[in-house]
């Protein structure tokens, strides 16, 4: 019997929820607009923070690099290391 009952619940929870979507309580119009993206290019993005192009590191390529006492080496592809 308690069987039955969760498998009516169930079936009538279906329906309010499809009921509830066709009447456009759920819609997309209520969602925040997704951030912009960043247009610029990697390269770009680093000649503007001021990084050298150091070529290939490791085996990863397109790595540039913030100079300093420590130099943070960043790749296109996210690997990361200092020099």
């Amino acid at each position: 019997m308690k069987f039955g009952h969760l498998l009516a619940a169930g079936f009538f929870g279906a329906i309010i929820a499809l009921g509830a979507q066709a009447a456009g309580t759920h819609s997309q119009a209520d969602q925040p607009a997704p951030a912009a993206r960043d247009a610029r290019t990697f390269d770009e993005r680093m000649q503007d923070q001021g990084r050298q192009d150091w070529g290939d590191i490791d085996g990863h390529k397109d790595c540039w690099a913030h100079v300093g006492d420590t130099s943070y080496v960043l790749c296109r592809d996210g690997y990361r290391t200092t020099s």
